[in-house]
């Protein structure tokens, strides 16, 4: 089988805190429970690819926090979603009332296309169950979604049952809204959001990701062009380098030219080669530099979280992507990245996978929230990562690559 001929489904669990959303799709993935697993802080993808009537199906499953901040998210990872699971714990009320603040928030989003499902999680705790199994029904009912009762500790089996019940409930819409059999591919499913432009990060309208795809490659001879930005010395070499796999060096002298690496992105759908710049902050007036920025559809931002002016000069460099960007039709993704939480003082150090512990004093110290503010007025994704104790950045291009193609 030829690898156009791969169809790709986007599923996105969504749902409060604690509900199991990670639970349940460790158990589709990985056929796994962990009892002590904490809930989510960021967004998680995994993929899996599956066959359907002998033709093959890339799953590409996303995990959210269920926090309301989620909302200045949702635009970006919803694009493109074809299945959306709203999850709620049987042993807490308060998650299933909940139910319409998220139910709200993927209809304003997304298509008609899309398959809803309502899960009743946990039921191993029966003992302690506050929403009876009837309301869960009717309230799936009442939003024609498709209803399970789940418990990602006792088995897999109704897990996977269920995804497959929506995976078909997909397919046989699909296909009844084009009038085919069986044979949807992925160019032919255009985005049905209803924006006309996929982010403010776009250079045009949506187009047919397919094309997309074809439109960069043709452009670049075969390549995705990503580029790392910042101030010299905020560590974007060192992250560079974590991501081909090397060690870091403390000793590590910024960049005084522009440095290109190649490596491949890993996915068993796309067969694809990333060609990353690494840029002197020197060089930028220099027509080589407005030529790697006219052909790069991904631009890292990296300041530093404990230097201001390094995360003020993050304003100037996506000035200058709009405009080396503004004549081009193909969209482009933005990511913040504040690298050097290993440097935050030992009482600051409440920083874990990008969520910040209440403290009065923190944000005094560092740049964190800043960096979160610039990434939200632009639509980008922001990460913390530490490059000297290799945190935050492992699989940072594959989850990059994938939520440009989403996003395209």
């Amino acid at each position: 089988m030829k690898d156009e001929d791969i169809m790709e489904i986007k599923i996105i669990l969504i749902g409060e805190s604690g509900v199991g959303k990670t639970s349940i799709i460790d158990r589709y993935i990985k056929n796994s429970f962990n009892e002590d697993l904490a809930s989510s802080t960021t967004m998680s993808y995994v993929g899996k690819v599956i066959e359907k009537n002998k033709k093959k199906i890339q799953l590409n499953i996303w995990d959210t926090i269920g926090q309301e901040r989620f909302r200045s998210l949702s635009r970006l990872f919803f694009t493109d979603t074809k299945i959306v699971i709203l999850v709620y714990s049987i042993e807490r009320k308060e998650s299933f009332d909940n139910l319409d603040y998220w139910l709200n928030l993927y209809k304003e989003q997304l298509g008609e296309d899309t398959i809803l499902g309502v899960v009743a999680n946990k039921s191993d705790l029966f003992l302690n169950q506050e929403v009876p199994d009837e309301d869960g029904e009717k309230y799936a009912e009442k939003n024609n979604a498709i209803f399970s009762l789940l418990s990602c500790k006792e088995s897999n089996k109704k897990i996977d049952e269920f995804i497959d019940q929506l995976i078909d409930a997909y397919l046989n819409k699909i296909n009844a809204n084009n009038n085919k059999k069986n044979n949807i591919k992925l160019d032919n499913i255009i985005d049905n959001s209803n924006n006309t432009k996929s982010s403010c990060c776009s250079g045009g309208s949506n187009k047919k990701r397919a094309q997309i795809y074809n439109s960069i490659i043709k452009k670049n001879k075969g390549f995705l062009q990503c580029v790392f930005l910042g101030h010299n010395g905020v560590g974007k070499t060192s992250i560079i380098k974590r991501i081909k796999g090397d060690e870091f060096d403390k000793d590590e002298e910024h960049t005084d030219s522009i440095n290109e690496v190649v490596i491949k992105y890993n996915n068993n759908s796309i067969k694809l080669k990333l060609k990353i710049y690494d840029v002197d902050n020197d060089k930028k007036k220099t027509n080589k530099f407005i030529e790697i920025l006219k052909k790069s559809y991904i631009f890292f931002l990296v300041y530093d979280v404990n230097n201001q002016e390094s995360l003020e000069n993050i304003n100037y460099w996506i000035e200058v992507i709009q405009r080396c960007k503004e004549d081009d039709e193909l969209t482009y993704l933005l990511y913040i990245i504040g690298n050097k939480n290993d440097l935050l003082k030992d009482e600051d150090k409440k920083v874990e996978n990008n969520e910040i512990i209440e403290n009065n004093d923190i944000q005094n110290k560092n740049y964190i929230e800043e960096g979160k503010k610039i990434s939200n007025n632009y639509k980008g994704i922001f990460k913390v990562v530490s490059a000297k104790e290799n945190k935050g950045i492992q699989n940072i291009i594959n989850e990059a690559v994938e939520n440009y193609l989403s996003l395209s």
